[in-house]
């Protein structure tokens, strides 16, 4: 590896260091006709910068043309990076097969720290989809060997993503845990974006530990660090309205979400997002004592969670579905076996809501 390429590579955490700055001398590096390994470095910067903070679909363009340069380079590492990247931005453009498909062609390209690299975002895509066995397999396979390779990035990227299939779970006591211990590496670093979504998810922390006060503070804290940086806050946006709920604030939390539907649609954002605070917007309606709306968002939600393939979150919509169709009178003996099967499928996952939906 050549200076040189070592400088372009430093391009791929400036994205969540200084964001913009990264997609400034991404675009810069474009203009210079580099070669087709650096270009590559410079597609999926682009890449990874539409996915997460633009439009997916100019994502997919960009990370598809990073995956060529990488293959006519013949980087097999180079490739398996980018596939990686891409299987995230298919993941969540609702094109969960691909997506997959493209995780599994990273794997056997990559080796060792790449791999493992490789295998983080695919446990990341596991948690994405609902599928926390999986997720929480391939991080125990990534961070021995991250660590292995004083990749400190990485490393805290992979703990803070454990920490959050912990909760999922509603084991607050490891997520807290694997939170710290990756907060400690991330002290050690400058990266902005990261830093700002460790906060967020002490925030979340706090409030699956019961603390509203605290997670409102420490939601209200990595708002203000995005802000600084120019980078939307959707999954934020989410975990608020959650906290908002439990506060009592129902109508607030309908009237964010709502907003925030309507600004990610306006970008060409994720529609795992779309379906995601679809979901958290009905059940603020039904708690607000709008059902009808709850009905629509949920109806919405399921079609969106079933389309991409996401069981665990589909299973959460119906749910939410069914206690919408009760506060407009809609209950009947087919609604109690769709409820019971609807709690079947919650235990079997093992997922807290499992006793709400069982009552």
């Amino acid at each position: 590896m050549t200076a040189g390429n070592d400088s372009v590579l430093q391009l791929l955490p400036m994205v969540f260091a200084a964001p913009n700055e990264a997609l400034a001398r991404a675009e810069e590096l474009l203009a210079a006709d580099p070669s087709p390994l650096h270009a590559s470095v410079a597609h999926q910067v682009i890449g990874i910068w539409q996915r997460d903070f633009g439009d997916t679909r100019l994502a997919l363009a960009q990370l598809r043309r990073a995956r060529d340069l990488a293959s006519r380079a013949d980087s097999p590492e180079r490739e398996a990076d980018v596939l990686a990247t891409l299987g995230v931005a298919l993941v969540h453009s609702g094109r969960t097969r691909e997506g997959l498909a493209a995780f599994e062609r990273g794997v056997a390209r990559g080796t060792g720290h790449t791999r493992a690299r490789v295998l983080y975002r695919r446990a990341y895509v596991w948690w994405v989809l609902g599928r926390h066995g999986e997720a929480l397999e391939d991080v125990r396979r990534a961070i021995p060997v991250l660590r292995q390779a004083d990749d400190v990035i990485w490393t805290a990227r992979a703990l803070t993503l454990r920490a959050t299939v912990h909760l999922a779970l509603g084991s607050v006591e490891r997520a807290d845990a694997d939170f710290t211990a990756a907060e400690r590496l991330w002290d050690t670093t400058g990266q902005e974006h990261d830093k700002a979504d460790a906060v967020e998810s002490r925030g979340l922390a706090a409030f699956r530990s019961g603390d509203v006060p605290a997670a409102l503070r420490l939601l209200d804290e990595a708002e203000e660090r995005y802000a600084k940086l120019g980078t939307p806050t959707f999954m934020l946006t989410i975990r608020r309205c959650e906290v908002l709920m439990a506060a009592g604030l129902a109508t607030e939390a309908l009237a964010e979400a709502d907003a925030a539907t309507a600004a990610l649609d306006g970008i060409g954002g994720q529609s795992t997002r779309r379906a995601e605070l679809l979901l958290v917007a009905a059940r603020a309606a039904r708690l607000a004592g709008e059902p009808r709306t709850s009905l629509a968002r949920a109806a919405l939600a399921v079609r969106l969670f079933a389309g991409q393939r996401r069981t665990w979150y589909e299973t959460h919509a119906r749910l939410v579905l069914l206690e919408a169709r009760v506060a407009t009178g809609r209950a009947s003996g087919r609604l109690v076996a769709d409820a019971a099967a609807v709690a079947e499928r919650l235990t079997a996952f093992g997922a807290p809501a499992a006793p709400e939906a069982s009552l």
